[in-house]
């Protein structure tokens, strides 16, 4: 059974980022593929309160705040393949998003500190990032998004796979951008190829 966690990061539906990964989910979807299993989460409504470095989790990679944070510890590890969408807000990722990350200190901790690891190690993890900023394209307009990413996969022991990053939204809507969208079916494409390669 392949695990795709899907975190859809935007508070709005039907917003650009999430349709965005709704169209690689759509080809995903569309090969009715019977070892397959999504799950999707809305960061924006789960109780995630910030990491609050206490250090606790240097003690035996626990995190002591019991919240809707504990739950993921252990979908992170079950997942094959994460899928992100998410909206760029002053630069950066909207705070649900952060706040969630920010928590995997303790998965962190249990591989660097307590050597207690919380994830499986060995599991071939693949991460997948799909943004979208408002304003039209600049230097360094996902930059902080892709370095927080790249450390939450890491952390998780997922391989960076891939990233879709849309600019100017604001003025032209992802649902008007046609390259995008099948930009986005491609990397879905892409997924079904390799879930099919694993099982020959």
């Amino acid at each position: 059974m392949c695990k795709i966690l899907v975190i859809k990061n935007s508070p709005r539906k039907n917003s650009n980022s999430e349709l965005l990964v709704n169209n690689c989910l759509k080809t995903i979807k569309k090969e009715k593929l019977d070892d397959v299993n999504i799950k999707i989460i809305y960061p924006h409504k789960l109780d995630i309160g910030p990491c609050m470095s206490c250090f606790d989790c240097y003690n035996n990679g626990q995190c002591r705040f019991k919240d809707d944070m504990q739950p993921l510890y252990d979908i992170f590890n079950m997942s094959d393949i994460i899928l992100v969408s998410t909206p760029i807000f002053f630069n950066g990722l909207p705070s649900h998003l952060k706040a969630m990350i920010d928590r995997c200190q303790a998965i962190w901790s249990s591989k660097y500190i307590s050597n207690s690891s919380r994830i499986n190690r060995d599991k071939n993890r693949r991460g997948y990032l799909f943004a979208t900023g408002g304003a039209p394209a600049y230097d360094e307009q996902f930059t902080a998004a892709k370095l927080v990413m790249s450390m939450f996969f890491k952390v998780i022991n997922a391989e960076f796979k891939e990233q879709l990053l849309v600019s100017n939204i604001d003025k032209k809507p992802v649902k008007d951008r046609q390259q995008i969208l099948a930009d986005a079916q491609l990397i879905g494409q892409k997924i079904v190829d390799e879930i099919c390669q694993q099982k020959d």
